[in-house]
């Protein structure tokens, strides 16, 4: 659009995007929404404001940015990288592009780990592939005198996670550790370990979602059949924890059946699978016996 025919005003702007948007194949709702976000994210404010601010003035250097988002966003660069930010756990997560993008459903995950600690005095928990720190830092946020210890493969996602602990103010309760799996774990026994680990397989890679596949891959993509990671996480993790302790994973919800016999095979008892708010297979639970954890 040329300088002279800009959008004048937030509402003319809005107008513009949700018509562009809905031309690249976007659904008017979600156009809608979208749009909103993306203005608040140019004018620095919450979309609130947004909507009650719809006839200020939009300058050229705003119209610049948001139409760029816009376009971006048209070309399917996921939302939040765009934007920097996620909410989880009604936390607010900084988000960049190259880090994998936490999701709602996860929200069960680290709801059922409060419940199996609430009880804890001071619980020590292992959150493997943390990426934006969104499981680990949750359980830090509302679980106060826990002890958190976080790992991933990918020092971008570090990063992040440390930004995230920062805004959180839970740095004291956390710490980083950089490497694969339980590589850079130290030998200390803990009450949970939890992980969403990648677990995508190679035939649901080419289907997923224009904007998904702009993730990183080191963080969707779990072998071939997907199960790569619950194999390694299963036949380690009872050396990490202290009698009575929890393996607790996410998974895809047709991996139920797999991933709880991978965790039977790895000694694990009371092995159980969890549905999300939604009634979907989300969650494998496990306990180590008492008496029974591994040298």
């Amino acid at each position: 659009m040329q300088n002279e025919n800009r959008p004048q005003t937030g509402k003319e702007a809005l107008q513009w995007a949700v018509f562009f948007l809905t031309g690249c194949g976007f659904a008017e709702t979600q156009a809608q929404a979208e749009s909103r976000l993306l203005l608040a994210k140019t004018w620095e404010c919450d979309s609130l404001q947004v909507v009650t601010g719809l006839d200020r003035t939009l300058g050229p250097s705003d119209w610049q940015q948001f139409s760029q988002f816009v376009q971006k966003r048209a070309k399917w660069e996921p939302l939040q990288y765009l934007t920097g930010k996620q909410e989880f756990m009604s936390l607010p997560f900084r988000i960049s592009p190259g880090v994998f993008i936490p999701r709602w459903d996860t929200e069960a995950l680290v709801e059922e780990a409060i419940r199996i600690l609430q009880n804890e005095d001071s619980p020590r928990i292992l959150d493997l592939c943390t990426g934006s720190g969104a499981i680990a830092l949750s359980l830090a946020y509302y679980l106060p005198k826990s002890r958190v210890w976080a790992v991933d493969l990918s020092p971008e996602a570090l990063d992040i996670s440390r930004e995230n602990a920062r805004l959180l103010n839970v740095e004291a309760q956390t710490t980083f550790l950089l490497g694969d799996l339980f590589t850079p774990v130290p030998q200390e026994k803990f009450q949970l370990i939890v992980s969403n680990p990648p677990y995508i397989s190679a035939v649901e890679m080419a289907g997923l979602p224009l904007d998904v596949q702009k993730e990183p891959r080191l963080a969707l993509y779990g072998g071939a059949d997907g199960l790569d990671y619950y194999r390694r996480i299963s036949g380690s993790a009872g050396r990490y924890l202290w009698p009575g302790g929890c393996l607790l994973l996410e998974i895809g919800w047709q991996q139920s059946r797999e991933v709880s016999e991978l965790l039977m095979t790895g000694g694990f008892t009371e092995v159980r699978t969890l549905q999300d708010l939604e009634k979907k297979d989300r969650m494998v639970i496990g306990k180590v016996a008492h008496g029974k954890t591994r040298n």
